[in-house]
């Protein structure tokens, strides 16, 4: 073998790119507890959980809504729930990846805190 060090770089960026969830299937993984809604809810919700990952900061999903159906009172509450949960739920994943819990409860200066955080102090 000529070149085993390039031959592992591909092997670990080949196994890099299967540890991330594609954005349909994590979208439809946040939609399982919305079973039994109404079809404007549901679409409210899908739209509502897009944008809230936008919000939380997943960069593979935009704002989404139908401005044809925001005064619809299904669609709105499916929105407005969908968009909280699918928000929080991204936040605590950054949280969770930026942690420095991961490190052996040490920080490292290298390793930048990142992530946003909601919540109101008191």
């Amino acid at each position: 073998m000529k070149h085993p060090y390039l031959i592992a770089c591909v092997a670990a960026a080949l196994l890099a790119g299967c540890a991330s969830t594609p954005p349909a299937e994590q979208l439809n993984r946040e939609m399982v507890g919305v079973s039994g809604k109404s079809a404007l809810f549901t679409a409210g919700y899908r739209d509502g959980c897009q944008s809230g990952l936008s919000a939380g900061g997943n960069k593979s999903f935009a704002y989404a809504k139908d401005l044809s159906k925001v005064n619809n009172a299904d669609y709105k509450l499916g929105w407005e729930d969908g968009f909280r949960v699918c928000q929080s739920r991204q936040v605590q994943r950054n949280n969770d990846r930026n942690s420095y819990e991961g490190f052996g409860g040490h920080p490292s200066p290298w390793f930048p805190r990142t992530g946003v955080s909601i919540g109101v102090q008191l």
